[in-house]
């Protein structure tokens, strides 16, 4: 098991490691690039810094963890905030990549330490930095995984990217197979495909529930049968 989850101790980190830890138990990761001398650059948001009051200004690499936004370099104590170190893994197997956790590895090969410090370097002295943190497409993986590669792409937003869709699709099926049975195939086929349009721009089961209450049209016509059987 150990194998899989990519624990490491301090002793074992090299230059270049891409490292990450979970955090919140367990609900996302958060990842970047060991650069030696007990400092890793990491990508954080951007949007607003943090409100926690309860964290001061770091004595070993002077880093308010209250105003972590961006590109930063801070220590590994400050990256890891207390939870496990563990290295993430370049060039696994196909096979090793499908039975491991999103966000644990690639089968990507990593560019020599050198360069991947660079690029990280480059990206922390850069006022755009990694440019406007954005959850799925621009986090923390895919600064690291840049670095690493020069190609930017998180797994774990892959994987939660696609467990979204298929909640959406669960949902949205067992609302055409209800509307099929009470309301005819023409009313499940109409509103099919005003769902497949809605669903080709944007995969939030909020926003579609929000647009079948404004649309009168898809509106479950129960009080108006209900009326006409009285």
């Amino acid at each position: 098991m150990e194998h899989f989850v990519n624990k490491i101790d301090r002793e074992s980190l090299e230059r270049g490691d891409h490292i990450y830890a979970y955090r919140k138990l367990g609900s996302y990761s958060h990842h970047g690039i060991f650069i030696g001398g007990d400092r890793v650059i990491h990508y954080n948001i951007t949007q607003k810094a943090g409100t926690s009051r309860r964290a001061k200004t770091c004595r070993n690499c002077g880093v308010d963890p209250n105003q972590l936004r961006g590109v930063v370099k801070s220590c590994v104590d400050c990256f890891l905030k207390g939870h496990t170190l563990r290295r993430f893994q370049y060039g696994v197997t196909f096979c090793r990549f499908l039975t491991n956790n999103p966000g644990t590895c690639t089968t990507g090969q990593a560019h020599p330490p050198d360069v991947i410090i660079s690029r990280a370097n480059d990206l922390l002295n850069n006022k755009d930095g990694f440019g406007e943190y954005h959850l799925f497409d621009n986090n923390c993986e895919a600064f690291a995984v840049f670095c690493t590669t020069a190609n930017r792409v998180s797994n774990q937003a892959c994987s939660a990217v696609q467990l979204l869709k298929a909640s959406v699709k669960v949902a949205v099926d067992r609302l055409l197979c209800d509307v099929s049975v009470h309301h005819g195939p023409e009313k499940h086929d109409k509103l099919k495909q005003t769902i497949d349009t809605w669903l080709a721009n944007m995969f939030s089961l909020n926003k579609i529930i929000t647009n079948l209450q404004k649309d009168q049209e898809f509106r479950i016509q129960g009080h108006h049968d209900h009326q006409l059987v009285n």
